[in-house]
């Protein structure tokens, strides 16, 4: 049956990715495009000193860049970005946690200044988790607990690694992301999911993708703000920012890593068993803090509430105002949720379903 799944995925990915190369021939037969601006100096703020200090860290051979802000000697908070971003998307979180905090925003494997593996295998869920607790084990001399905060696909990989290394986290905050299993039944439920979800299976394809993202001088950045502007404070991004995200990503090669965690996405794997909701939930024994957007359109209220089944003790926290990136858009507030959360001063719940009576939110379409 997988085997089965896997070809109507790589069907699937033909399909999306030849409607995608029909969709821009008649802009490259006549050569609307825009070239590619040259960015050989790093923006000055991205050695900013006040974010922190950059290090290196050598794990299996795989050199890890992480900035980090506040003394060694406080409770380590790890910070795990999403796709489409890197340390810097912390910054605010390096500033506004590091006085009583070890604040820790490292780029993921194959963003940023880390490096960038070719082989798609090296992404895989396993490998990604497995390199992720040698990395915390080579800044943690002892065995103290972290705190894990995740957005986006880093928190996918923060909940596949409390799930499997339950005992090295004290406190799970999940930013914008569903429980890998909520995401994945969502992409697969339906055949409009699968048309909503079509950049997944593209991602199957070879340079393609690459190709889209560096496509009019990153034209996804511009898209990326605009499509922000009715929900986000856009004074939080300024022209500085967005020449950071452009110089940090200027090259095909700066986007081949972050597209390898999608071509390692397991849905030829993802079971009909877990589709119809069958068999035990795995739930994490750590506290988590789940906190989304009222306005993203990347994400429902009802799939981030329905991923507190997978917790065993939870509280939520919606920041009103905010699309996908509550941590940057209102820094403030996550920032004082995020610090009530690691001070035990947050109540907690034990039922998703109680906590959705009170919500009354519209759910958005991803």
């Amino acid at each position: 049956m997988d085997f089965i799944r896997e070809i109507q995925i790589q069907c699937f990915a033909f399909i999306f990715g030849g409607l995608r190369v029909a969709s821009k021939f008649p802009q490259w037969i006549r050569g609307k495009h825009v070239q590619m601006a040259i960015r050989e100096s790093p923006p000055e703020c991205l050695s900013d000193p006040l974010l922190g200090r950059h290090i290196f860290a050598k794990i299996n051979g795989t050199k890890y860049n992480y900035v980090e802000s506040g003394s060694r000697r406080q409770e380590m908070i790890l910070c795990l970005h999403d796709f489409g971003d890197f340390w810097y998307g912390w910054r605010n979180q390096l500033r506004g946690l590091s006085h009583s905090n070890w604040v820790v925003a490292l780029d993921l494997k194959g963003f940023g200044e880390t490096k960038k593996p070719f082989i798609a295998s090296k992404y895989k869920d396993e490998v990604v988790v497995e390199q992720l607790k040698q990395f915390i084990d080579v800044l943690q001399e002892d065995d103290k607990q972290i705190v894990i905060i995740g957005h986006g696909l880093g928190g996918y990989i923060a909940w596949k690694f409390v799930e499997k290394y339950p005992s090295m986290v004290r406190k799970f905050i999940s930013i914008s992301t569903p429980h890998p299993r909520i995401w994945l039944k969502h992409v697969m439920r339906s055949w409009r999911s699968v048309i909503e979800n079509r950049w997944l299976y593209v991602c199957r394809l070879p340079f393609l993708p690459e190709m889209e993202k560096v496509a009019n001088d990153l034209e996804v950045f511009y898209k990326r703000f605009k499509n922000s502007n009715s929900v986000m404070n856009q004074s939080k991004y300024s022209n500085l920012d967005k020449e950071d995200y452009k110089y940090t990503v200027s090259h095909t090669t700066d986007w081949q890593g972050p597209i390898n965690y999608f071509r390692n996405f397991p849905l030829a794997d993802f079971s009909r068993s877990v589709l119809k909701e069958e068999g035990p939930k795995p739930c994490i024994p750590v506290e988590a803090l789940l906190i989304v957007g009222n306005v993203d359109p990347e994400l429902s209220l009802d799939r981030m509430s329905q991923s507190a089944e997978y917790a065993d003790r939870f509280a939520m926290q919606i920041v009103n105002g905010t699309g996908h990136s509550p941590h940057q858009e209102q820094p403030n507030v996550v920032n004082k949720h995020i610090n009530k959360f690691i001070k035990d001063e947050l109540s907690y719940m034990t039922k998703w379903s109680s906590m959705m009576k009170d919500v009354s939110q519209p759910k958005f379409s991803p």
